[in-house]
């Protein structure tokens, strides 16, 4: 069974031209192609002549559903393309009520893995011609070499443990599903080896990240879990944080959005990916997720619900010993 997403272009196409032409839908998100083989971008077609320059291929690693913010019409449905982990992002705007699932049409794609473009970007194979799923590996080919690449190295690191593979409740699903199993355990050693060191070596190291970031908004932009209609950080009174890059404001950003998403996040990586100076953000989201799974015996906090935890209070079950 192959897992490769360009098998599924030419279905991907027809299905949205004819939700196009049929007037189910007013718009389609999906991926086009960018300024190299290993870089697509988001597209957004709104007319069956513009179906054509969609792509699907193994570096669309980026998630679609933020823009459903921008794009969801009062008088017709929105369509998008979701992998597994993708549908989760989905659900978190659902279950905030940012997005009425009544208007939007999905179309899922299963997906075993997607290969981190930015690693085989300096292989220098040149336009890619095929890739090949080889099982534990795939081989890329392009137009100035070919590379079988190990999966375990170039696959995407949220890939390597992804348990979510197949799109939950899409409208139409692209090829069969591929089996929902993680190829190794989700990984919180970064954040154990942290959690050893001094507390003046810990906020040394927070320090060093914080003081390079640039506070583009980048992460905050990206992020499903980001999606109050207006940010804290965006109000002008009361005045939570200026407008100067220094420390402490850096601090004041990353660690209230941090808490802002605590129990929420889905664990999509976008915030790390976009960022521009590769700050390591889900470290800081993978210690959240540990502490969660411990305090409160939520095994997948990654995983939207109705109600988060800590969105409730249980007076007899919370935690309480810095009472």
């Amino acid at each position: 069974m192959s897992a490769l997403f360009t098998d599924h272009q030419a279905a991907l196409r027809d299905e949205v031209r004819k939700l196009l032409s049929d007037g189910t839908i007013k718009g389609f998100i999906g991926y086009a192609g960018g300024r190299d083989s290993y870089h697509p971008v988001p597209a957004v077609v709104t007319r069956p002549d513009q179906v054509d320059g969609l792509i699907l291929d193994q570096f669309c690693i980026f998630g679609l559903t933020k823009y459903l913010l921008d794009y969801i019409y009062e008088d017709g449905k929105m369509g998008i393309v979701v992998k597994g982990c993708d549908s989760l992002a989905l659900a978190r705007l659902v279950n905030d009520r940012r997005v009425d699932r009544g208007k939007v049409h999905v179309i899922g794609l299963p997906c075993a893995g997607v290969i981190n473009g930015e690693k085989v970007a300096p292989l220098g194979l040149g336009k890619v011609r095929k890739v090949t799923d080889k099982g534990s590996s795939f081989l890329v080919e392009g137009d100035k070499g070919s590379r079988e690449l190990p999966k375990a190295e170039y696959l995407w690191d949220k890939c390597l443990w992804c348990e979510h593979h197949n799109p939950a409740g899409a409208d139409a699903v692209l090829g069969p599903e591929v089996e929902n199993v993680a190829m190794k355990p989700r990984d919180y050693s970064d954040v154990e080896a942290l959690e050893k060191l001094p507390s003046a070596d810990r906020a040394a190291y927070w320090n060093r990240q914080f003081s390079r970031c640039i506070r583009c908004y980048a992460c905050r932009n990206v992020c499903p879990a980001c999606n109050c209609r207006e940010c804290v950080f965006d109000i002008a009174e009361p005045r939570w944080l200026g407008n100067t890059v220094k420390l402490s404001e850096q601090q004041m950003f990353h660690f209230t959005r941090a808490w802002h998403v605590a129990g929420r996040c889905v664990d999509c990586g976008e915030c790390e990916r976009v960022c521009p100076m590769e700050l390591p953000l889900m470290k800081l989201q993978r210690k959240l997720q540990k502490d969660i799974i411990k305090l409160f015996g939520n095994p997948k906090p990654f995983v939207p619900t109705e109600v988060e935890v800590l969105g409730q209070f249980r007076a007899t079950e919370d935690p309480e010993e810095f009472m």
